[in-house]
């Protein structure tokens, strides 16, 4: 991951690559990380489309998918 203060991919793949019984536990602790209480900011940031997501929550939800056996959850921000 880049060095800024700021990043702007999706984690749509992470999620993607997931067990299925993984996910509603994953999506809830990212839900955590990011802050958001609703569906539609949870898909702003995992589309790539909010604003630009803080580095360091991006670092805490990278290191979520790696617990959980997905290496490379980033992708391209969806248009």
């Amino acid at each position: 991951m880049a060095n800024n203060t700021s990043f702007t991919r999706s984690f749509r793949k992470g999620l993607s690559e997931l067990r299925v019984k993984d996910v509603p536990t994953v999506k809830a602790a990212i839900y955590n990380i990011l802050g958001v209480t609703t569906k539609q900011s949870f898909i702003r940031y995992a589309s790539g489309r909010a604003t630009t997501l803080d580095v360091d929550k991006a670092r805490k939800i990278e290191e979520l998918f790696i617990k959980y056996g997905v290496y490379e959850p980033w992708g391209p921000a969806s248009k």
